[in-house]
């Protein structure tokens, strides 16, 4: 009797000591499924052109202001005194005329009076030459008129329209006045066909 209270007693300390050594069940977590997204980098934004736009102050009479297109480049002059100096160049294009003006030195210098008739000669990225000749002046303070009525402004539209990417422009007032700039045509076909 003894060997099987003994079995029993033993029986029952080892049932005891294997309920006391197991962990509780663990406790439901639950799992997320969703996978962290990374937010989305902003779409690229176009570089902004260099062509901006305009009007010329009304005129008595007129209804609708004028617009125009302009840009800005820098480059350099050479004259009888100067040597690849510093220069300014405007060009600004509405639907009728285009104007260079160009500054010396500074930006903030009085635009040049060519006094002698300009050769104007802008070659494209791909080797496309366009010349040009001026005689007049846009207006009384200087800069150089690209007028319709010899057809230079009409080539001079189109040549800007069809290309694009940086343009050099060479201007000669003679042997020894010579401007040169790049002009940045990107842009220009936008800005010019919202006229």
């Amino acid at each position: 009797m003894h060997k099987g209270l003994l079995f029993s007693f033993l029986f029952l300390f080892l049932v005891i000591i294997t309920g006391c050594n197991n962990s509780p069940a663990p406790k439901e977590t639950n799992v997320s499924t969703e996978v962290a997204v990374k937010p989305a980098a902003p779409a690229p934004r176009p570089a902004a052109s260099p062509w901006s736009t305009g009007s010329f102050p009304m005129k008595e009479g007129e209804t609708e202001a004028r617009k125009f297109v302009k840009c800005s480049a820098e480059g350099v002059f050479t004259d009888s005194t100067h040597t690849n100096s510093y220069l300014y160049a405007e060009m600004l294009i509405d639907k009728i005329h285009a104007g260079i003006f160009l500054r010396k030195l500074r930006k903030t210098n009085p635009q040049e009076k060519l006094s002698e008739p300009v050769q104007i000669k802008m070659t494209s990225a791909s080797g496309a030459e366009l010349n040009m000749t001026s005689t007049r002046r846009w207006n009384s303070s200087g800069g150089i008129m690209i007028e319709r009525n010899n057809n230079d402004y009409s080539q001079l539209r189109i040549f800007l329209l069809q290309n694009t990417g940086i343009v050099t422009v060479e201007i000669r007032e003679s042997d020894a006045d010579v401007y040169y700039f790049g002009l940045n045509l990107d842009g220009f076909s936008d800005a010019f066909n919202k006229l």
